[in-house]
């Protein structure tokens, strides 16, 4: 069991941020950095800057696009790949949508398919702090 703060970006909002890595095995690349990613319980999947899929080495072009549609209606596309992640002193398999689309501030979104179906996740606003388990 992990306490971990809420994070207060430029837009005030707590929001419930967390430290990762990434890797691709076919790449050997594993981000020496972390980047924050950003545990969102009404994702129904995990997914990723095509930014960071590129620097992995991750291929993105001449594949299968999905189509997702946001909370507000807007829709977009991502192209799937399994890579590493890294969090919570864990490293597992985790099947990624890679989308040019996503903000800047949240370049990686960890969803229900990939880390909620690997953690138990305690959201305490009031105290400011979340829990993985």
């Amino acid at each position: 069991m992990a306490k971990y703060p809420y994070y207060i970006p430029s837009s005030g909002v707590y929001k419930p941020w967390i430290k990762v890595h990434l890797g691709y095995k076919k790449s050997h690349k594993i981000t020496s950095i972390p980047i924050v990613a950003l545990i969102d319980s009404g994702a129904d999947v995990c997914f990723c800057s095509e930014d960071i899929g590129i620097w992995l080495g991750i291929s993105l072009n001449k594949r299968s696009q999905y189509t997702f549609t946001t909370a507000n209606k807007t829709k977009f596309t991502a192209i799937k790949e399994t890579i590493t992640l890294y969090v919570c002193n864990q490293q597992y398999q985790c099947p990624f949508y890679f989308s040019g689309t996503l903000p800047l501030e949240t370049p990686i979104i960890l969803g229900q398919l990939g880390f909620f179906d690997h953690f138990k996740i305690i959201f305490n606003l009031q105290y400011r702090e979340f829990e993985v388990v």
